[in-house]
C-alpha cells in the first residue's frame, strides 16, 4: 500500500518513541538492580502498639521540641492540635505526621508492657497538644505501710470534642494499616511507664473510645459480680498486684502500698477508674482490673482465681 511521506515521517518517529521506552524500561529494571519481588504470606506488622500522650506545652513549643534538635531528643509519629490555640497557624485542625509509622520515635522511652520492653521499638506515637501538669516529677522511694509517699500534684485539663474526634479518626486509620494491634495494647504513656509518667491523665475519654470501637473497657455486669465478692471477701494486696502485673503493668509483687505499687495503680485508675484515682486498691477498682483480665486475658484468669480461692466456673 502507498505511504505519503507525511504517513513514513509518523511511522519513523513512532518507531522512534517505541525504542526511547524500551530503553527507558531497560534502565529502570537496572535501577531496581533486577530485584525478583516474591511476597511471602508469613509476615506481618512490625507495630504492636499505640501509645497516647499528652504534651504540657502548647502546640508551636510541641512542634518544636519534637522536631528539633536538643539535649534531650524527642519525638512522635503524630501530633494533634489543639483549638483555640493562638500558636496554631490554621483555622482547621489537622494531624501532624512527624515521623513515618515505619520509623522508629522516640516517644516512649524506658517502658514496659506485658513482659515487652523498650516500646519505641513497635509502638506508634500520638502526641495530643493538651497542657495538663504536674508540679514536679514522680520520685520513687521505698517506702512502708506506714509512712506512704504523696503521689504529685497535678492540674489536668479536659480534651475538647473536635479534638478527640481528630484522635479518633487517626487511631482508625492507623488500626486499619495495623490489623495485629490487640485491644490491650492501645495505651497511655502512663500505662507503660508508671513511675516516670501521668499522660494522657484521667480526663482523657478512654470510655468514648472504646464505645467507638477503639481499646479496652471492662463490661460492666462482669465488674458488678466481682465488686460484690471483693467487698464480701477482700483479696490480699500481693493477689491484686499480681493481677495488675498479669493485665500488662510493671509492678513487683510485695503485698506493700510502696510506692511503685502506689504509682502503677495510680496509672491503671487513670485509665479505668478515673473518678477517684487513689493510688490505692480498694473493691473497685479490684473488680475493674479482674472484669479486664475477664475479658481480654481470660487464659490467665484462672489461676488468679485459685489463687483467691474462687472456684472458676
Amino acid at each position: 500500500m502507498y505511504m505519503s511521506l507525511k504517513e513514513r515521517l509518523m511511522r519513523t518517529k513512532m518507531q522512534s518513541l517505541l525504542k526511547l521506552l524500551a530503553c527507558l524500561a531497560l534502565l529502570y529494571g537496572c535501577a531496581q538492580n533486577n530485584i525478583i519481588r516474591n511476597e511471602s504470606v508469613n509476615q506481618n506488622s512490625r507495630v504492636r502498639y499505640i501509645v497516647i500522650h499528652f504534651t504540657t506545652e502548647n502546640f508551636s513549643e510541641s512542634l518544636k521540641t519534637l522536631t528539633q534538635t536538643s539535649d534531650r531528643p524527642v519525638s512522635s509519629h503524630y501530633l494533634i492540635p489543639s483549638p483555640n490555640d493562638a500558636t496554631y497557624p490554621r483555622k482547621k485542625l489537622i494531624p501532624y505526621q512527624l515521623v513515618a509509622e515505619t520509623q522508629r520515635a522516640w516517644h516512649a522511652g524506658k517502658s514496659y508492657w506485658q513482659g515487652e520492653k523498650s516500646l519505641n521499638d513497635s509502638s506508634v506515637g500520638i502526641e495530643i497538644v493538651n497542657t495538663s501538669f504536674c508540679s514536679a516529677p514522680i520520685e520513687v522511694q521505698s517506702q512502708d505501710n506506714d509512712n506512704l509517699p504523696g503521689l504529685q500534684d497535678c492540674r489536668f485539663k479536659a480534651y475538647p470534642k473536635v479534638q478527640i474526634e481528630l484522635v479518633v479518626k487517626l487511631l482508625k486509620e492507623i488500626l486499619a494499616r495495623h490489623t495485629d494491634i490487640a485491644t490491650v495494647n492501645i495505651v497511655g504513656h502512663a500505662d507503660i511507664a508508671p513511675d516516670r509518667k501521668v499522660d494522657p491523665g484521667p480526663l482523657f475519654p478512654w470510655e468514648t473510645l472504646h464505645n467507638l470501637g477503639i481499646g479496652p473497657w471492662p463490661d460492666p455486669q462482669t465488674t458488678l459480680t466481682y465488686l460484690k465478692q471483693f467487698e464480701s471477701i477482700p483479696p490480699p494486696l500481693a493477689l491484686l498486684q499480681k493481677a495488675l502485673k498479669t493485665y500488662g503493668y510493671f509492678i513487683d509483687v510485695t503485698g506493700k502500698n510502696d510506692s511503685q505499687s502506689r504509682l502503677a495503680v495510680r496509672a491503671f485508675q487513670f485509665h479505668f477508674r478515673q473518678h477517684k484515682p487513689s493510688g490505692l486498691f480498694d473493691a473497685e477498682s479490684a473488680a475493674i482490673l479482674f472484669a479486664l483480665i475477664e475479658r481480654y486475658r481470660n487464659e490467665l484468669l484462672r489461676d488468679l482465681l485459685l489463687e483467691y480461692g474462687w472456684q472458676p466456673a
